[in-house]
């Protein structure tokens, strides 16, 4: 049983004893006894002492107060580790610190992955002869602490490197016109067919600028004739070629967009096409190690991340050990007196909103933020998966082909129809992405009755109906055949999957005195084989893309749309000492009107067998009454000027009143209350009699 505290006045106290005929101590003529009570209930004589003995309270009489000494705030300090011990796991893991968006990052990381070999691939040297063509890409994997991790061999054995699935990668990031070797792929005899001419040259362009022209030239501000004619060796602009010679087949941003609905958007615990990344406090606290696991293999998707072994440790220095958060909320919870009718008084708090605690993590002087490192950063291994068998491009002519775009897949054996996380999937994306709108009116590179090389991007004299992007390389030689009209970012594909799977660039074939390609493709031992294409980066040190000051500002809407959550976590379970009252004195609002109130069925009372469980609500008839019969209701849900609707309330008369209520057990009780004169009266006396 709860007892009742002392909380009334002398003043209270002594005239309320002496006004209930009918206690023990009172006499039939008034006079008062001589007795104490105890606890058993059964009267005893008073000790003789000569003195008047104390008035003794009944242990049915209770005394209710309201206490409106305002609660304090509740202020939590905590480090990394203090933040971890308040939240616990689970909690932590389920309340979103931060949306990354990983532009920033991608770009970053393609950026490191893509000059992890030096920066030589994009130089452009005005002094290299059409002869020349193409240019080594000047690849020096030793020169980077990334590049270094590809192999444990002696890097400056280039043999060590360039046979890696971490190089082929690098080779297809850094492919431009001027560096490309399309030896072997559907791209092989155009090319061949500028190689047999003297300097590799026709009519003042070589096949770098056929490259450049096609894919760079559609969009150009001079136009594609204009653009294409001052690659020509008579007419030519350097600063121009330069410009288009050393561009990316895919540029990064393209890319970088590509991974965001691809290899992003299709993990489970991405999930959207905007590559945001969902960072829980358990992650930041964690300095992002969990990621590794989160980010990892899911289901079918291999995973962006490989999970951490022996050999590497995902970890950002976002959340310095010099972190700390300060959080002063005000409190929610008011405490007040009430009787377990069954029982006796005790207390309970209650929630005047839907958390115990209003946190505002948007008020910089309410939550302050420390220790966020200035510029964060993070080590990650990232990784790519391929496909086990290369998918071909759809080559059978417009109307069979035209409709197969992303939204619009062909069959199922062609690239729309492949996972989004595959390699394969990923470079179509990028190259739809890049060409997708290109133009380019056909053009004849090696004049000649018929034309001998011709290229169109859309509609020319064959396929007047082409759209953009339909891609039309036509070689008019002998023995030399031409790549089916298909889009461009399958042509592409179908040449990205020959390269990467030829990171050294050495295969070729053998051809015969007429130029006709006889026997198998040659230097082949130093392939990767089909599916073994999957490039592993472990990258240091990348930059997140934020500042400190930008962190903290997206931290702070990110948590206060949770703050009701927070503060369930650290206060929810507030109610599990709560008395398991049936009525309750208060006032209906702070400094208003103090009324009795019947518990309603959201007031949080614990079960009786366990307090982490909520009571059941079993009142039949809840509420306060005139008579025993509990016919003549007193209280209501709805009193003017009341904003609470959900309870029943009664405003207590001055001096003696009787009303009745019913338990959850069903049994009626009286209550005698004593309330004393005054507007404001804030301590009362009730008993409480079972029927």
């Amino acid at each position: 049983m709860r007892h009742p505290r002392p909380l009334l006045s002398l003043s209270l106290l002594i005239p309320a004893l002496a006004a209930c005929p009918g206690d023990p101590g009172d006499t039939s003529d008034g006079s008062t006894t001589e007795a104490s009570t105890d606890t058993d209930g059964t009267d005893t004589d008073a000790p003789t002492t000569g003195e008047p003995a104390a008035p003794q309270v009944p242990t049915n009489r209770y005394f209710l107060r309201i206490d409106d000494t305002p609660p304090p705030p509740v202020v939590l300090e905590m480090d990394k580790a203090k933040a971890l011990e308040i939240f616990g796991e689970t909690a932590a893991k389920d309340i979103k610190l931060i949306d990354v968006d990983s532009t920033a990052l991608l770009d970053n990381v393609l950026s490191t992955i893509q000059n992890s070999c030096g920066v030589g691939w994009n130089i452009y040297k005005d002094t290299v002869k059409n002869g020349d063509m193409p240019v080594s890409p000047d690849h020096h994997c030793n020169a980077t602490d990334l590049g270094r991790s590809f192999t444990t061999c002696e890097m400056d054995n280039p043999a060590c490197w360039n046979t890696t699935p971490q190089y082929a990668m690098v080779r297809l990031l850094t492919m431009t016109p001027r560096n490309a070797s399309v030896a072997t792929t559907v791209m092989e005899d155009f090319e061949f067919l500028f190689s047999i001419y003297d300097d590799k040259t026709v009519n003042g362009l070589n096949f770098s600028d056929v490259l450049a022209a096609a894919l760079f030239c559609s969009n150009h501000p001079l136009g594609p004739a204009q653009c294409t004619e001052k690659l020509k060796t008579s007419k030519l602009d350097k600063v121009h070629e330069a410009d288009l010679h050393t561009r990316p087949f895919i540029p990064l941003p393209i890319l970088r967009d590509a991974l965001k609905t691809t290899l992003l958007g299709s993990h489970p615990n991405i999930a959207n096409d905007e590559g945001t990344l969902p960072i829980t406090l358990y992650d930041a606290l964690m300095d992002m190690q969990p990621l590794s696991e989160k980010l990892g293999p899911v289901g079918d998707h291999p995973g962006l991340l490989v999970p951490d072994d022996a050999d590497f440790t995902t970890h950002s220095d976002a959340l310095t050990s010099a972190f700390k958060m300060t959080a002063t909320a005000d409190s929610n919870l008011r405490r007040v007196d009430g009787i377990d009718a069954s029982e006796g008084a005790g207390e309970m708090f209650l929630s005047l909103a839907a958390a115990p605690v209003a946190f505002d993590f948007n008020d910089p002087t309410k939550v302050k933020i420390e220790g966020i490192a200035p510029m964060p950063t993070v080590d990650m291994r990232m990784a790519i998966g391929e496909l086990p068998t290369k998918i071909a491009a759809c080559t059978d002519g417009l109307d069979v082909c035209g409709p197969n775009l992303p939204d619009t897949p062909v069959g199922d054996e062609y690239v729309w129809s492949q996972p989004l996380w595959s390699l394969e999937r990923i470079v179509a994306q990028a190259a739809y992405g890049a060409f997708k709108d290109s133009l380019y009116p056909y053009y004849c590179f090696a004049p000649a009755f018929p034309c001998l090389a011709g290229v169109a991007l859309g509609p020319h004299m064959d396929e007047a109906d082409a759209p953009s992007g339909w891609a039309f390389f036509d070689v008019q030689v002998p023995n030399l055949s031409s790549p089916a009209p298909q889009y461009l970012w399958e042509m592409l594909l179908d040449v990205a999957q020959d390269v990467i799977h030829d990171p050294v660039g050495n295969d070729h074939f053998q051809r015969d005195m007429n130029n006709k390609i006889v026997g198998a493709e040659q230097n082949t031992a130093d392939n990767l084989a089909e599916g073994d294409a999957r490039p592993v980066f472990a990258l240091k040190g990348v930059p997140i893309g934020f500042t400190a000051e930008e962190m903290i500002a997206q931290i702070r809407p990110t948590l206060q749309s949770q703050s009701d959550k927070i503060a369930d976590v650290i206060l929810g379970n507030y109610w599990t000492t709560n008395a398991r009252l049936d009525f309750y004195y208060r006032r209906a609002a702070d400094g208003g009107t103090p009324y009795l109130f019947f518990v309603g069925p959201d007031d949080k009372r614990p079960h009786p067998d366990d307090a982490t469980q909520l009571a059941a609500y079993d009142y039949a008839k809840p509420g306060f009454f005139a008579d025993a019969g509990l016919t003549d209701k007193l209280s209501s849900t709805s009193i003017d000027g009341v904003a609470d609707t959900d309870h029943e309330k009664y405003r207590l008369p001055e001096g003696e009143s009787t009303i009745f209520m019913q338990d959850d057990a069903g049994d009626t009780y009286q209550l005698r209350f004593t309330v004393p004169p005054g507007a404001d009266p804030v301590e009362i006396v009730v008993r409480v009699d079972k029927m």
